[in-house]
């Protein structure tokens, strides 16, 4: 039997000593919910999986083991890391968290993960935006500088590196975005655009980008923010044969994604915008099984 470890940072122990804002707890939470439930139905595959010491085990299975975190997380990660077969590091972007787990595999455990240099890239929102325009996928102009801002009269400043919306700001005003810029370096500036926005969940097979799904994302605008929601299942989308066709130019043109991977997209007044490439598990992903009831973690256990 081999043993896989399922290691996600906020429910894992990467907020030991601090507080971990509620929403954030609860979207890690119900990742982490839908990856043991998943895994738990493949046989002959033990799991294993950290948790924050200050809350209550997730899964109580047969094949699922939780270890307590309470100090000392990047030993006990290691520690737990060593008597894996297979290593499953889930964590945001932000700061390079999730490039840093990944770093943690320093015994050549297989690793579901796609490739350093695919998260260095897609973490970024700008670099992101320049590999967009190069292939010629439509996208949201992204100024990681003070441009010329004639070409819309509200701005989103967003962290280039940022994980969700909880620092996306919105400016009607160019001095207020001036001021906000001058205390907040690694943010990127976007026009601000009003659509629908949706995600896709896709996983690499025979080197082929297979799109698992779509999912609409419920976004708010409050005051000067904009406010992730949840996400839906949805069967159809507008202009799908379109998009599925750029979703597989960036996939044949984006190296080194070889593992499930998300991408978000904004549909206003019938013109697509791609926007992020998500290198890693979305809160999307518990929307699959419950919906589509197909097991998602044989297609990702199969990648490696």
């Amino acid at each position: 039997m081999k043993t896989i470890f399922i290691c996600e940072y906020v429910t894992g122990g990467g907020y030991i000593n601090k507080k971990i804002p509620k929403k954030l707890f609860l979207q890690a939470k119900s990742i982490v919910n839908s990856l043991l439930n998943d895994f738990n139905k493949i046989p002959n595959l033990k799991i294993i999986y950290s948790l924050d010491a200050r809350f209550n085990e997730l899964k109580k299975k047969k094949n699922i083991k939780c270890f307590k975190i309470n100090k000392k997380q990047i030993e006990n990660w290691k520690k737990l890391l060593r008597k894996t077969d297979i290593y499953f590091p889930i964590a945001p972007e932000t700061g390079n968290k999730l490039i840093n787990f990944i770093k943690l595999n320093k015994f050549k455990k297989k690793m579901i993960s796609n490739s350093l240099n695919t998260i260095k890239l897609s973490s970024s929102k700008y670099k992101t935006y320049l590999f967009f325009k190069k292939n010629s996928i439509p996208t949201v102009k992204t100024f990681n500088k003070k441009r010329s801002l004639k070409i819309s009269k509200n701005w989103v400043a967003k962290p280039d590196d940022g994980a969700g919306s909880e620092e996306n700001f919105i400016f009607s005003n160019k001095i207020d975005l001036f001021n906000f810029l001058k205390l907040n370096k690694n943010f990127v500036i976007q026009p601000l655009i009003k659509g629908v926005s949706y995600s896709a969940n896709i996983v690499p097979h025979n080197k082929k980008a297979h799109i698992i799904n779509f999912n609409k994302q419920k976004i708010l605008y409050k005051k000067n923010k904009i406010v992730f929601k949840g996400t839906k299942l949805i069967k159809k989308i507008p202009h799908e044969k379109k998009i599925k066709e750029y979703i597989k130019n960036i996939f044949k043109n984006f190296s080194g994604i070889n593992n499930f991977f998300g991408i978000d997209f904004i549909i206003s007044k019938k013109k697509i915008f791609f926007i992020d490439i998500n290198p890693r598990i979305t809160t999307s992903y518990k929307n699959i099984n419950k919906n589509l009831r197909i097991n998602i973690a044989k297609k990702i256990l199969n990648t490696l």
